[in-house]
């Protein structure tokens, strides 16, 4: 997966999710919140980026939670 495949809004959700929550879940209320950004669309973006094998979903508390994956972290940490 190249970063060149993503579009501007998947692009900017995975590397805020890189930056604020690099190893443990976030929940998708909580990235959105930092993100200044609806919930609802948030989570249709980290949808679009778990089919895509860069983000993976975990539960807290019954919640959807977010971090990145290896492939993910990758294409989203700017260094």
């Amino acid at each position: 997966m190249s970063e060149d495949h993503l579009t501007p809004c998947q692009d900017w959700v995975l590397t805020s999710l890189c930056r604020f929550s690099p190893t443990a879940p976030i929940t998708t209320s909580d990235l959105a919140t930092k993100l200044s950004h609806s919930v609802h669309r948030t989570e249709i973006y980290l949808d679009q980026l778990v089919e895509m094998g860069l983000v993976r979903v975990h539960h807290v508390s019954g919640e959807p939670a977010w971090r990145p994956s290896s492939d993910g972290l990758a294409i989203g940490t700017v260094v």
